[in-house]
């Protein structure tokens, strides 16, 4: 049973009207100057500006979909094209007028003007100086790093009331520079517990990540390289003794996840009162619903890509984040453990997994001839596209099992709490920092060889880029970080599985404003190359 702390405010107003001029009496009343006085009225109000971090999972198909990582080729029976969005996102052929950039515009914008409203009414009632102001600064800091990470050319505003309905655009650098002040000027202000009042909130230890993340990205905005400073960040989280390694790669992925010595800023999902993480129902084989007991089938589109899978060494013990070759009915009793990931503990041949419904029965003659008839769910690394429609098989691409699937849980929502940002990569950010400074730095090998020994790698004896990139990759695989590190790298405009090569469209490195966002505030410019 996950421990949980779920507030709900709840205000209500009545009013009372009378033919007579009796006035009611009243007993009690909730206005800001009253009611803002404690911490847990303050934590309680202050709650709604995490809403929209729900919702953060879904940026997946912008930060992972979009690189050599994951993919959602058109499947067997027409499905997945969805007017060839998939596609386009993995040939990198970004379209103004796709929703998803219009999604993620709002989620975070919506966050932003949360935490304005907040801090105004704040402000006015408890002062400026109060630790839930640096909290919502840092927050909103956060908010505009993943915007500026997305889009670039965005507008600043912090003020709700009396907000501008169409701000000027703000270049990467000016952003940049704005997140860096707000962070460290909350920084100060922000306590440095870790416990369950502070659980998925914001406390000195999530914006000092957030504040090494930005950093590591500097150049990628304009700004001058800050490397040292990343490191020294990271290093501040290290040095609070806060946080550290699970000795077991898979205990930050469970469905009980929450006593994580990893985690630093996450977002506590739940199934039934904090939904959002629906992972499963994108990627999963649709015949995976006897295998994991679900309440319904799941759509079978997103999948890894081959060379994603096999990057990793036989002996990673993170490849146990894949689900691959012959599946099984939940008689073969699916597992997950905390140093090797996803296995059938019983996996006999009577439990085999047939299903012919998707692969088979929707596929044209000539398709058939391709592949002989088996009905056997064996999923397979390797993608083919070999069919007359240029499309995938659905048993082709390795499936994602990195996060523990909860057995007969009758949602289809999961409960596991998703790390935004977790020790390893505050670490991995330390030695990236420090790697660049000087590529000989003895810490950034040590910690690099820290990450790789946990899941059974031998250390290196010197680190090399290419290196420092696949420890990256690896170790944040499905953690939405693909896209950020793939471009930091100089990997975006590499070929990968449906790209070609597109070394001349850099600009692409930032996604396209969207066209109602254009439409609604003249004052904002569509970003250069589109």
């Amino acid at each position: 049973m996950k421990n949980r702390i779920y507030i709900l405010l709840l205000l209500s107003v009545f009013t009372y009207q009378s033919c007579s001029d009796l006035e009611a009496e009243v007993f009690s009343e909730i206005t800001p100057e009253t009611f803002y006085q404690s911490d847990v009225q303050l934590a309680a109000a202050a709650s709604s500006a995490y809403t929209p971090l729900y919702g953060y999972w879904g940026s997946f198909e912008e930060q992972d979909a979009t690189t050599d990582q994951t993919t959602c080729p058109i499947r067997v029976n027409g499905g997945w094209n969805d007017g060839g969005l998939w596609p386009r996102l993995m040939r990198h052929e970004f379209i103004e007028t796709d929703g998803l950039w219009n999604g993620e515009w709002n989620r975070y914008f919506g966050g932003v003007a949360s935490c304005n409203r907040l801090i105004e009414i704040f402000s006015a009632n408890i002062g400026d100086d109060a630790p839930i102001i640096s909290e919502l600064r840092a927050l909103r800091a956060f908010y505009y790093f993943k915007l500026l990470d997305l889009f670039g050319n965005i507008p600043i505003e912090t003020r709700f009331a009396e907000a501008d309905p169409a701000p000027l655009q703000s270049s990467p650098a000016e952003v940049f520079a704005f997140i860096e002040t707000e962070l460290l000027e909350s920084i100060p202000g922000l306590t440095e517990e870790k416990n369950i009042a502070t659980y998925g909130k914001v406390n000195k230890w999530v914006a000092y990540t957030v504040l090494a993340d930005l950093y590591i990205n500097a150049e990628r905005f304009g700004a001058e390289a800050h490397y040292s400073e990343a490191a020294n960040a990271a290093n501040e989280i290290i040095n609070s003794g806060k946080y550290s390694l699970e000795p077991g790669y898979f205990k930050n992925f469970r469905v009980d996840n929450e006593n994580s010595n990893e985690n630093i800023f996450i977002i506590a999902y739940d199934k039934n009162k904090a939904q959002g993480l629906n992972i499963y129902s994108s990627s999963l084989h649709q015949s995976a619903r006897p295998t994991f007991n679900l309440v319904g089938q799941p759509w079978g589109g997103f999948s890894i890509q081959e060379d994603f899978y096999k990057a990793f060494e036989e002996n990673d013990k993170r490849r146990g984040m894949f689900i691959v070759g012959q599946q099984y009915t939940s008689a073969a009793g699916p597992t997950w453990t905390d140093t090797d990931g996803f296995a059938y503990a019983n996996p006999k041949a009577e439990f085999e997994l047939i299903d012919c419904t998707e692969d088979f029965n929707r596929a044209l003659p000539e398709e058939l001839a391709e592949k002989p008839i088996d009905c056997n769910i064996f999923i397979t690394p390797e993608i083919s596209l070999t069919t007359a429609r240029g499309i995938a098989y659905y048993k082709e691409g390795a499936r994602y099992g990195k996060y523990e699937i909860e057995m007969n849980s009758g949602n289809r929502n999961y409960s596991n709490d998703f790390a935004i940002y977790r020790f390893a990569h505050v670490l991995l950010m330390r030695a990236e920092g420090l790697w660049r400074s000087d590529a000989g730095n003895a810490e950034a090998l040590n910690l690099v060889n820290q990450i790789r020994g946990r899941v059974g790698l031998d250390p290196l004896s010197v680190l090399t880029e290419d290196d420092l990139y696949w420890e990256l990759k690896k170790e944040l695989a499905m953690e939405n970080h693909a896209r950020p590190i793939t471009i930091r790298f100089g990997h975006w405009e590499d070929s990968w599985f449906l790209k070609e090569a597109n070394p001349g469209e850099t600009h692409k490195r930032f996604y396209p404003i969207p066209q109602l966002q254009l439409q609604s505030n003249v004052n904002l410019k569509q970003n250069p190359g589109y």
